[in-house]
């Protein structure tokens, strides 16, 4: 088994790499003209833009004249963070009296106060997002034919069943070219077991064959929800209490906690639909730890049990990979999970790097790899070029 880890460097030229991604969304939503869509885009999204532009805080007004959506992020989810600290000091504050928890609870509220705009504006900047990936996902159906796939597709051909990829991406180019070859299933292609049935209206189960090449989605992907805890048809405001049959689960294997929105198959040509989420949802969030270097791994959270198992499957296969190949992923020291993740997982001697920056490859990869598979700067064409040179002389 081999496992292959993928960065934004593997997706680019068809997606943005993350410095870039700030404009594509900001092109996205000017684009759409009059629409809303948990916000309104033409009043809305131009506010949002002055207010980042215009912030009294050096730090965010910096981040959005950089255009880098990471930075903005951040100081937004440090402002989040801060809010949910303040919560916290209310309970701590109930040991010491009533007193010292309304002083709590007035600190809170000031504090909650100022910082409304900035929880304004990450939700929406979260929304447009999503928008913007389930967007390209339904037009890279009509682009998959141009050139600008031919690395990824050569890349397709080149995975064997069994293989893993372990992608930091939220876009679905490895699922979309594998699935051309036949190597990737929505059944259990993401790392969980997924029950299909014909469509919306038609429960009939549909069956789809076992995923050869399993692709693991440690940042979250377009189209990922929460599994809902019930099934569609069962209400349990009208249940009124008492004990729930395990037919009101929603369908599926019980240890899964994702499902797959509608939209997003049949951007990949699938027209079934999960059974356990045969209709998009209207407001929930998508199952996606966002661009930030305060990245949110631990926790209690539903989603956060979600990542978890994946993290713990990469690391496996991993540590038992025959050889493992880290392609366009630049290792950022900010994101230390996936530093953490690598470095303790990856073994040298079976570890080839594929990145076109010599500074990346010296300073941020030479370090871990030292003695070992330590190779040339050298982009993700060349690369194929030169496992394709390879594979040829093997061939009697």
């Amino acid at each position: 088994m081999r496992a292959y880890v993928l960065g934004a460097g593997a997706s680019h030229p068809i997606y943005p790499l993350g410095s870039n991604l700030f404009a594509e969304i900001n092109q996205y939503i000017q684009g759409c003209g009059p629409c809303i869509n948990r916000f309104d885009y033409q009043k809305e999204w131009p506010e949002l833009k002055s207010w980042l532009e215009k912030s009294s805080n050096p730090l965010l007004s910096q981040a959005y004249r950089n255009g880098n959506i990471e930075e903005i992020f951040t100081v937004l989810d440090l402002a989040e963070s801060l809010i949910s600290d303040s919560l916290i000091s209310i309970l701590g504050a109930s040991k010491r009296g009533a007193a010292e928890v309304q002083r709590a609870e007035d600190l809170h509220n000031s504090f909650a106060s100022e910082v409304k705009e900035y929880r304004d504006i990450r939700s929406k900047l979260l929304w447009a997002m999503e928008a913007y990936f389930l967007q390209r996902n339904q037009e890279d159906d009509k682009d998959f034919k141009s050139s600008r796939w031919d690395h990824l597709k050569r890349f397709g051909r080149l995975l064997e069943p069994g293989d893993i990829v372990i992608t930091f991406n939220y876009d679905p180019t490895v699922e979309r070219v594998l699935s051309a070859e036949g190597k990737w299933s929505p059944r259990d292609g993401y790392g969980f077991e997924v029950t299909f049935q014909e469509s919306r209206y038609d429960e009939t189960p549909v069956l789809y064959p076992p995923s050869e090449v399993k692709v693991l989605h440690l940042h979250g992907a377009i189209g990922w929800y929460r599994k809902p805890a019930f099934s569609p048809h069962f209400d349990p405001v009208k249940k009124g209490g008492g004990s729930i049959p395990r037919s009101a689960s929603a369908p599926g294997a019980i240890e899964t906690e994702i499902a797959i929105d509608p939209l997003f198959l049949t951007g990949l040509g699938i027209y079934h639909v999960d059974a356990s989420l045969p209709q998009h949802p209207p407001s929930e969030e998508q199952l996606m730890i966002h661009p930030s270097f305060l990245k949110q791994y631990g926790g209690e959270g539903e989603e956060i049990q979600v990542f978890n198992k994946l993290w713990r499957m990469a690391a496996s296969c991993l540590a038992n990979a025959s050889e493992v190949v880290i392609i366009g992923y630049s290792l950022p020291p900010a994101d230390s999970a996936a530093w953490t993740l690598i470095h303790t997982a990856c073994d040298r001697q079976r570890t080839a790097v594929v990145n076109r920056s010599k500074s990346v490859l010296q300073n941020r990869y030479w370090p871990f790899l030292k003695q070992g598979r330590f190779t040339p700067n050298m982009d993700f064409g060349a690369w194929l070029e030169s496992k394709h040179r390879q594979m040829a002389q093997s061939q009697p």
